[in-house]
């Protein structure tokens, strides 16, 4: 398993991970974790097939505690939804 792999496999299955790192290795995490998501094939498959819009990989920081980096999925509103 790839290093950051594990992260993205998370997310993925239960659509949120929350993790503890120090901010100057944050943008270092969430380009590696972007890169998991862009290279799982069957992920991007599963989404080709559906008539929605594949989900956002967000990226948050906890404003009270700054060593905190939270990844979400959140899926996309669109008007014929409502």
């Amino acid at each position: 398993m790839r290093k950051y792999e594990e992260i993205w496999q998370q997310v993925k299955t239960t659509g949120v991970c929350s993790l503890i790192a120090h901010p100057s290795l944050h943008r270092r995490i969430k380009k590696a974790v972007s890169k998991e998501k862009c290279a799982d094939v069957a992920y991007k498959l599963h989404w080709d097939m559906q008539d929605y819009p594949q989900p956002e990989l967000v990226r948050s920081v906890d404003p009270s505690n700054p060593n905190i980096l939270t990844f979400t999925l959140t899926y996309p509103v669109t008007l014929g939804d409502m």
